[in-house]
């Protein structure tokens, strides 16, 4: 048990510099994941050291840390908010979720500029089998009890939280979606992640109760090993999902849009949203196609700018030209470029990529640039790195194969 969260800390702690490397351009949201991974590690850190630490030093180094446990509530609630509405952005209303923290860090000024000696007294007792601190005094502000108490109060208020956001999104959507996969996967992930906060909140409820209920430290971890181990696996599985399933950093990839029009009028889309509406309601309904929400406009402009030059200059022509190319030169994430081409042109990079060599064969054979050459000369003229691949890729593009199409122009 002693070696497990530290493990699961140290992965939390590095998950945030993932994410926020992984993050250029886009999802504003993953910012706030990157906190909540960071600050719910970290707490997860100082409970190791307090409970199995033998190391005064470090017990008195994450006494001073205490305070920011009360971050990780709303960064995970506007984490999922964001999510859901598509929009990150923090009203002056919402910094009150930070009230908490604010309050509890001022309550241990006094103790930062503490005496060292004192600070060392503390980090012992807690090491000790009589570990209560709430002798001490300290937070200034909240006693002892009263901060416990508002741990438990808080980690409640936020797991319903997002169960309420959740339950809410799903309420106030009167449109059934043809899903996407990268939505399926977003949806799936958020109710994950509310359902893990949750697990979480019990253990840590169980764990609070043992630290009431029993006065000898060596007891109290007898009794919750189990609650501890359990929840510091559970936190393992929370990130370990963020990396196998990358994709869920991205958010939901459709946005929920149904706009009146005037009476009578008949819009043909081929929209992703299909409104639950009567036939009568139907000619009042204009259906809006839905748009991918991972690339802010202008990082996606950035990256048609950054394909329509590789175009220009007709890099597909190289046999070896690849996705890493452009992220390499342009400077472009190659996951963004994936995500680009299959969610966004609903297409792949190689398809893409064949598409204009097969596009560059038609100009040259209708030119009559190519009436001399063989079709394996044409193939490599063209990029292609064998006759067949060629063959394969002209009919998919044309209907028919670059010898039937020559003979066109011969």
């Amino acid at each position: 048990m002693s070696f497990t969260i530290p493990y699961a800390c140290l992965l939390g702690l590095f998950m945030p510099l993932v994410l926020l490397y992984i993050n250029k351009g886009h999802l504003s949201a993953n910012r706030y994941l990157s906190g909540f991974f960071f600050f719910a590690s970290l707490y997860l850190l100082e409970n190791f050291y307090f409970f199995y630490g033998e190391s005064v030093l470090m017990i008195l180094i994450f006494t001073l840390v205490h305070s920011f446990f009360y971050v990780i509530g709303p960064f995970a609630f506007f984490y999922m908010r964001s999510i859901l509405r598509g929009n990150s952005r923090l009203s002056k209303t919402d910094y009150l979720h930070f009230a908490l923290f604010v309050i509890s860090f001022i309550g241990y000024i006094p103790y930062f500029y503490s005496d060292w000696d004192f600070k060392v007294v503390v980090a012992q007792n807690l090491q000790s089998e009589n570990w209560d601190i709430s002798p001490f005094r300290l937070n200034k502000i909240f006693f002892h009890e009263i901060d416990q108490v508002l741990n438990v109060s808080h980690t409640y208020f936020y797991s319903i939280s997002l169960w309420y956001l959740l339950w809410k999104y799903r309420k106030s959507a009167s449109q059934s979606i043809i899903l996407t996969k990268q939505y399926k996967h977003t949806r799936n992930w958020l109710f994950v992640f509310a359902s893990i906060l949750t697990i979480i909140t019990i253990n840590f409820t169980i764990a609070m109760a043992g630290i009431w209920l029993y006065d000898e430290k060596s007891i109290f971890l007898e009794r919750t090993s189990i609650a501890l181990l359990f929840a510091s696996l559970v936190y393992i599985g929370m990130n370990m999902i963020i990396l196998f399933f990358p994709h869920i950093m991205y958010g939901l990839s459709v946005d929920l849009q149904v706009v009146p029009t005037a009476t009578g009028e008949n819009n043909q889309s081929s929209a992703l949203i299909v409104p639950h509406v009567s036939n009568q309601q139907h000619s009042q309904t204009e259906i809006v196609k839905a748009e991918p929400r991972l690339f802010t406009s202008d990082y996606k402009e950035n990256i048609e700018t950054t394909l329509e030059t590789f175009k220009k200059q007709k890099a597909f022509l190289d046999t070896d030209f690849r996705l890493t190319q452009i992220s390499t030169e342009s400077g472009i994430p190659m996951h963004h470029l994936t995500y680009f081409f299959n969610y966004i042109l609903n297409t792949s990079f190689s398809d893409w990529r064949n598409n204009l060599r097969v596009e560059y064969a038609m100009n040259l054979i209708s030119q009559g640039e190519a009436n001399t050459f063989t079709l394996r000369a044409i193939s490599m003229k063209c990029g292609f790195a064998s006759q067949s691949t060629f063959i394969r890729a002209f009919k998919n593009v044309t209907g028919t194969t670059p010898s039937i199409y020559l003979k066109l122009f011969s």
